[in-house]
């Protein structure tokens, strides 16, 4: 048995015990028979890595109570403690005597499953790397798209959502673009200071955050004028928002212990009944918006041709 080549080695199906190890598998580990046996309690279960151990001998048993072969992967602690990956192929033999062996061969895969582990390792730090510069360029992307002032979406990005949303519309959903502007802002700026412009601007974001739903886009347009476009929308709930954010407006703001006074006008148009774009939503929003002011502010005006 020693002539045959590569880690043989026979032991008792039953108690597990070494019955023979050849020279190969004492070249495998580097050891002596007296001092491999010695390290293993002479045992082949103790062989196992403590951790596999109960998994292996259960594998084992499963696949000897339907065939005569067994197979399994366990770890090994080598003699200089260092883990060894090994593969295990068993043969159950009925000896003369009646007792039962197991002639087996070992086969140490620990340099394949290290360089599979050093592999899966560089595939994750590159996968975390990925990650780290995916998460660092959708930071940025928001960030450029941010108004900064008020965190709502800036020009650019607001019209290119509304515009994508809109291509992607079909002809029987409606939805609400509103333009939004804040009254008399410049007095604001004339009489309290563009600090103060600055916080009435913020506020008046909030306000409109808190007013809207989630899923509808809120922008900046620009200075202290404001764009929505409410998704999935009807004429009555459109207008009762638009109610809403008007009255919730002129609740007094206070700066310092002087109030200020602060309203918006609206203009309102619709997705198909007055355009099917961004630019012919926007003229007809826009008009209606110039209609609001006309009749004195504080209120939304619905676009009419």
């Amino acid at each position: 048995m020693n002539r045959i080549p590569g880690a043989f080695f026979v032991f008792d199906r039953h108690t597990y015990k070494f019955v023979f190890v050849s020279d190969g598998l004492l070249n495998l580990f580097g050891i002596s028979e007296k001092a491999f046996l010695e390290k293993y309690f002479n045992s082949f279960e103790m062989f196992i890595y403590k951790e596999d151990r109960k998994l292996v001998k259960e594998t084992i048993e499963g696949q000897f109570d339907f065939e005569d072969y067994c197979e399994a992967s366990f770890r090994v602690k080598s003699i200089l403690d260092d883990e060894k990956y090994m593969i295990f192929q068993g043969r159950l033999v009925v000896e003369n005597d009646g007792s039962e062996n197991v002639y087996a061969l070992l086969f140490d895969m620990t340099e394949m499953v290290v360089s599979q582990q050093e592999i899966s390792r560089m595939n994750q730090d590159l996968y975390n790397q990925s990650t780290r510069e995916r998460v660092r360029h959708d930071q940025i992307s928001r960030k450029a798209q941010m108004d900064g002032l008020t965190g709502l979406l800036n020009k650019t990005a607001v019209t290119d959502t509304i515009s994508d949303y809109l291509n992607e519309s079909e002809k029987d959903q409606m939805h609400a673009l509103l333009m939004i502007d804040c009254d008399n802002f410049k007095a604001v700026n004339d009489n309290f200071g563009h600090a103060t412009g600055d916080e009435v601007i913020k506020y008046f974001a909030s306000v409109l955050k808190r007013t809207f739903r989630d899923s509808d886009i809120k922008g900046r347009f620009g200075g202290d004028e404001f764009i929505v476009f409410m998704k999935n929308t009807t004429f009555d709930a459109t207008a009762l928002r638009a109610k809403q954010l008007n009255e919730a407006i002129k609740k007094p703001y206070l700066k310092d212990g002087k109030e200020i006074k602060i309203s918006c006008s609206i203009g309102v148009s619709y997705f198909m009944k007055d355009g099917n774009n961004f630019d012919t939503l926007f003229n007809a929003a826009d008009d209606a918006l110039y209609k609001a002011k006309s009749l004195g502010k504080d209120r939304f005006v619905e676009y009419r041709k």
